[in-house]
């Protein structure tokens, strides 16, 4: 090749935007230009000759060194996006690709990648995926998610023969508070709620706002359903005590409605409307007292 061609290649090389790694059969560095020091914080001194893991998260390392593999070795090529980590430690994303390099026998010698780092993009995705899951007021799972999450848990369920129950909240005469204080103030009632819902449940549980002042929440794989009761009376207990809002004590009580997965339904729908018929009778009961 013309001598020329190759030294202009070689500036190009380092000039690229996105970050290039040059690896060994081993996964050893042996080049790295420009762009790859500006993703990933190691001069061009630094990087080589040290193994090519240390640009991945460790966790991630088996999975992405088996796929890279097997990927190649098939098609001749690999493309994908991974987290990737930088020199300081925090974690990033980039789409990246793999080629083999070949000598002049075409024997693999090493592999060549490609890399564009891609952090901000997946941290917006990330953000709208959010957004479309969770309350933005009280940022626990909005009825969107609730719903997903109880499918999957009515297929889980059935097949493990497992049952679940589905608590239906609603505060009373929160609207009061509303009309009276305002709605920032009704918002902050909100918020305290939910944070007071979430310690009384189990991590593998989900509370979430379906709208208002109704909450729902779900307790999974419910073998004792005396455990329904105790989480009733905690709940309930939770609620009455004491809010304080702009420097007031303030009472909250609220009604509650239960159904269970599957004496009382086996899809969301029956059960929704199971707890909430129930958690109205609870409702009108307490103001006829």
């Amino acid at each position: 090749m013309n001598l020329d061609i190759i030294k202009h290649r070689a500036i190009a090389f380092d000039y690229l935007f996105d970050a290039v790694v040059v690896t060994d059969l081993q996964g050893i560095i042996i080049d790295w230009n420009r762009g790859s020091e500006k993703l990933y914080g190691y001069t061009k001194e630094e990087a080589i000759g040290q193994p090519v893991n240390m640009l991945h998260v460790p966790e991630d390392t088996q999975s992405i060194t088996s796929e890279v593999i097997t990927t190649v070795e098939k098609s001749g090529q690999w493309s994908g996006e991974v987290r990737m980590l930088h020199k300081q430690g925090h974690i990033g994303w980039i789409e990246s690709m793999c080629v083999p390099i070949f000598d002049e026998n075409k024997v693999m010698i090493g592999a060549l990648g490609i890399n564009r780092d891609i952090t901000e993009r997946k941290n917006e995705i990330e953000h709208l995926k959010h957004l479309a899951h969770y309350d933005f007021l009280t940022k626990i799972p909005n009825r969107s998610l609730l719903f997903d999450r109880v499918e999957h848990l009515i297929a889980r369920s059935k097949r493990d023969k497992l049952s679940f129950a589905l608590f239906y909240i609603d505060l009373d005469n929160f609207k009061n508070f509303n009309d009276t204080k305002g709605h920032a103030y009704g918002d902050q009632i909100l918020v305290e709620v939910a944070l007071r819902l979430k310690q009384c449940i189990r991590s593998s549980d989900t509370v979430a706002r379906i709208g208002g002042d109704e909450f729902i929440l779900v307790l999974e794989n419910i073998t004792d359903k005396s455990y329904i009761k105790i989480i009733l009376e905690t709940i309930t207990i939770t609620l009455k005590t004491n809010f304080i809002v702009d420097n007031e004590n303030i009472y909250v009580d609220c009604s509650i409605g239960v159904a269970t997965y599957p004496d009382n339904g086996k899809t969301m729908d029956e059960l929704l409307a199971i707890a909430d018929s129930a958690m109205y009778k609870i409702k009108h009961d307490n103001c006829e007292h």
